[in-house]
């Protein structure tokens, strides 16, 4: 496998779970663990023609996963940092994706540049997001899903009571936790990528 960020990268597989290595990286950019990835995206369920927004693409390790699943669909994420859209845009082009597009901005006043009436939205946030979440809520249509990602206590919080307050359907919380076997010389241990906070719900 080529190194991250360098010449394009194939993926024979059907399944979700890109390699984290596949994807190229920077400081205060790394890609979301590729088990936790896996569980955001069982908890979305997009369609093949879906429209999707993700906001705080990141490394775009989330938005590529779910943008291959969905050929006929299309993927828009907002990043509000210059780095943050250098290597998204890195990503972009190292796997291929034609259905991913790529804004610059912050939410809320960023989500303007969205296209209206997605099916489904992605929010990773490391803070309280309940402007956001207003706004977000009123864009979603009817039956849309919404999930959440956040390694916060305070989002989680601010996420599941304002979540409450719009009567939300099918209200769900997981606390996804990896663990992976690491070697050091003939000694092995498990090592914790930080947790992560799951919130999904259906708008009615």
């Amino acid at each position: 496998m080529p190194a991250a960020g360098q010449g394009s990268f194939q993926w024979d597989f059907v399944t979700p779970g890109l390699p984290d290595a596949a994807f190229a990286d920077a400081p205060g950019f790394s890609p979301t663990p590729m088990e936790q990835r896996v569980m955001l995206l069982s908890h979305l369920r997009p369609k093949s023609d879906s429209l999707v927004w993700d906001v705080g693409g990141g490394t775009g390790a989330l938005a590529l996963e779910i943008a291959r699943l969905m050929p006929a669909g299309a993927v828009h994420t907002l990043e509000r940092d210059p780095d943050g859209i250098e290597l998204l845009e890195r990503n972009r082009r190292r796997f291929g994706i034609e259905n991913l597009h790529i804004h610059q901005g912050e939410a809320p006043e960023g989500l303007a540049q969205l296209p209206p009436r997605p099916d489904r939205v992605l929010l990773e946030v490391g803070r309280p997001l309940r402007d956001v979440l207003h706004q977000v809520w009123e864009a979603l249509v009817p039956a849309g899903r919404l999930v959440i990602s956040t390694a916060s206590l305070e989002g989680l919080v601010d996420a599941t009571d304002t979540l409450g307050q719009l009567a939300a359907v099918d209200l769900q919380v997981v606390q996804a936790t990896v663990h992976r076997m690491q070697r050091r010389g003939s000694q092995a241990r498990l090592a914790a990528a930080e947790p992560l906070f799951l919130i999904a719900a259906e708008r009615p």
